[in-house]
């Protein structure tokens, strides 16, 4: 069986911070979004970046280290790591490791697999989420589903997609572990089940507050264009993000800023006006709380380790 494919075409929903126009974090969320595997050897990254997946990254020959909001991640070899790429993130040091899977995964096809809610509840909160033990996944299984997922008949696809749907559910029943814990309050996760209907109209509000991400955005206004009640529009989002629709727009704009405060010589006034931020005091004081410091602190804090990388 030939496990080679062609090289991937530019995913249009991958954001870089050295690029001439950026791209909020909440504008690349995409029911069209692709998923793609990778094996290959690992690369530094001059930058972070940024994607509305879910990244799944397993080293098999050795460990690598990444830069996720301004917090040194080692992913140790062998073991399957998850989190959520619309977190700001940076690849500093591959190491020795000649050969790493890298999946990146929807959000609404993560969203629709039966896992553990408390799991959700971290990855949607911006935590970086390892499993307890090694060896979970060969190689052999990331080039068979690498070559299926690209195939044209429609049920292998959908094997493929339905295996990698079981490997997730296998690492949240075999134990795993949060590696770097958000500073932000998680909201409690809820032990309801989540309906398909649910996730239908909480895919069409994601879709609303990206395509909108640059104007002011109210419960009211998502809940309209979605034809529901405000009250129950707010409470099948936070069933199925684990987060309110407000923790999640205002998570996704300190994103962007962290990102731009890393890369970018702009003025902190120009990134927060970016963001979407329309107050100084308001951004100022959302910025400490989501990450305890001030902006000028945490470009500070990424210069250093700029410079001693």
């Amino acid at each position: 069986m030939d496990f080679t494919s062609a090289p991937l075409p530019p995913d249009p929903h991958m954001c870089n911070s050295t690029d001439s126009t950026t791209r909020s974090p909440l504008s690349l969320y995409s029911e069209y979004q692709r998923m793609d595997i990778e094996l290959r050897i690992p690369e530094y990254m001059d930058a972070c970046h940024w994607h509305g997946q879910v990244e799944v990254n397993v080293p098999f020959d050795g460990d690598v280290e990444y830069l996720i909001n301004n917090e040194v991640v080692q992913i140790k070899q062998g073991h399957i790591t998850l989190f959520w790429a619309c977190t700001p993130h940076q690849l500093t040091c591959p190491g020795s490791c000649s050969n790493m899977a890298i999946f990146n995964l929807p959000m609404h096809l993560f969203l629709s697999w039966p896992l553990d809610k408390q799991l959700i509840n971290h990855v949607t909160h911006g935590m970086v989420i390892k499993s307890l033990a090694a060896q979970q996944l060969s190689p052999f299984e990331v080039r068979r589903w690498q070559q299926e997922i690209n195939s044209p008949n429609e049920q292998i696809r959908q094997l493929a997609i339905d295996e990698i749907g079981l490997m997730l559910k296998r690492f949240s029943l075999s134990g795993w572990q949060p590696i770097l814990v958000n500073k932000t309050a998680r909201s409690r996760s809820s032990g309801n089940s989540v309906s398909r209907h649910a996730r239908f109209y909480v895919s069409q509000m994601l879709e609303f507050i990206g395509a909108n991400h640059d104007r002011p955005l109210t419960i009211e206004s998502v809940a309209e264009h979605v034809k529901l009640n405000p009250n129950y529009a707010m409470g099948i989002f936070q069933r199925v993000m684990q987060l309110t629709m407000k923790q999640y727009i205002t998570a996704m704009r300190v994103n962007h800023v962290r990102a731009l405060l890393s890369d970018t010589d702009k003025s902190i006034l120009d990134i927060a006006l970016t963001a979407g931020f329309h107050s100084s005091s308001s951004f100022y004081s959302t910025f400490n709380k989501y990450v305890g410091m001030s902006p000028q602190h945490y470009r500070k804090l990424r210069q250093q380790r700029g410079a001693i990388g």
